[in-house]
């Protein structure tokens, strides 16, 4: 494909996928009785439950970082209220399009506490494939059998798993470190150093960690859905969670928009309108989008809190004993101010 060809369709995804969302939901938001939404009311116990799972699930997701990083060779590295504050800063980044500001946003900041990029690059490209892949195999673990999902259409069940397979075999620590390399050189001009390269532990814990944390988003989006709906069985808790996922899945690759913004909805709505009233499905979905967002801000400020007044600009909060590979050794009194 010609390159200005190949320019103008990269351009057109992004719109033309949002043309076809305004039109799904239009017909989709024709059926809703939205007269059965004017006596709404929503549950704070279920939904203070849900923010606190879906604040478990952000810090198993930070811890799962560092662990990614000690496992690539940063051994002297430790969870402090620093680094914490570094994710969540760069967490805010998933609101910009694409995958970069995300990862770019790791990498600024945790560098500047002396932690090799190299590490930084590598943990965050395998932190985003790991969760992708342990997404998708978690949710069809959940819904391969429920008949329920065949609504997306006969052929999206070996979809999942086609990818989810595919994903697991670029995993696998010979072929990404063989595809990371490669590209590395491509972009750099020079060879990765073997000793930032992953390894099995690295992909193991990793998803084991992202497992867990899948498990805690899941469940709290079903207590969000609970806390609209107090009809909604814990019968139905096995298919919120996997629907959770999916969505969440979805949204990763989907880098193109805005945190997900659009994709998980489309299909969270279809979903949960499979489980409560379309009515209710919709509000369920609205409402996670925006109490995403606030619980998203209430992480950041959160790790900002804990980091206080004792930033000092100029300073450093971390003594790095081996320049070589630049990893984190010690901490000190003092950090540098974000």
């Amino acid at each position: 494909m010609p390159n200005k060809l190949r320019k103008l369709v990269g351009r057109l995804i992004a719109p033309a996928f949002y043309v076809l969302l305004i039109v799904f939901l239009v017909a989709y938001l024709r059926h809703v009785d939205f007269s059965k939404l004017t006596h709404l009311q929503v549950n704070g116990w279920y939904l203070l439950l849900a923010t606190i799972l879906a604040l478990l699930s952000r810090y198993i997701g930070m811890f799962a970082w560092i662990v990614i990083l000690r496992t690539l060779g940063a051994t002297n590295l430790r969870l402090h209220r620093q680094l914490m504050y570094v994710y969540a800063k760069a967490w805010m980044g998933r609101y910009i399009p694409g995958t970069a500001p995300w990862i770019l946003g790791k990498i600024y900041f945790a560098s500047k506490h002396g932690i090799s990029k190299q590490k930084l690059a590598v943990s965050s490209l395998l932190e985003g494939g790991i969760q992708v892949v342990t997404l998708l195999v978690f949710s069809l673990a959940l819904l391969i059998f429920d008949k329920r999902l065949d609504v997306l259409g006969g052929g999206f069940k070996v979809l999942m798993l086609v990818v989810a397979v595919g994903g697991i075999l670029v995993l696998l620590p010979p072929v990404f470190n063989r595809l990371f390399s490669f590209a590395y050189r491509l972009v750099r001009r020079k060879s990765m150093e073997a000793g930032h390269l992953a390894t099995g532990r690295t992909i193991t814990y990793g998803a084991g960690l992202y497992l867990l944390s899948a498990l805690a988003n899941g469940l709290s989006l079903f207590f969000i859905a609970k806390a609209i709906d107090p009809a909604l069985g814990y019968n139905n808790m096995v298919f919120a969670t996997g629907a959770a996922s999916l969505a969440g899945a979805a949204s990763m690759l989907a880098v193109f928009a805005p945190s997900g913004l659009g994709v998980r909805e489309g299909i969270q709505l279809v979903l949960f309108a499979l489980i409560m009233p379309k009515e209710l499905a919709v509000a369920v979905t609205v409402i996670t989008r925006l109490w995403d967002l606030g619980t998203d801000v209430l992480f950041w400020g959160l790790s900002r809190a804990m980091v206080g007044e004792t930033l000092v600009p100029g300073a450093t909060d971390v003594e790095v004993q081996n320049p070589g590979n630049s990893a984190m050794a010690g901490v000190s009194r003092h950090a540098e101010r974000p």
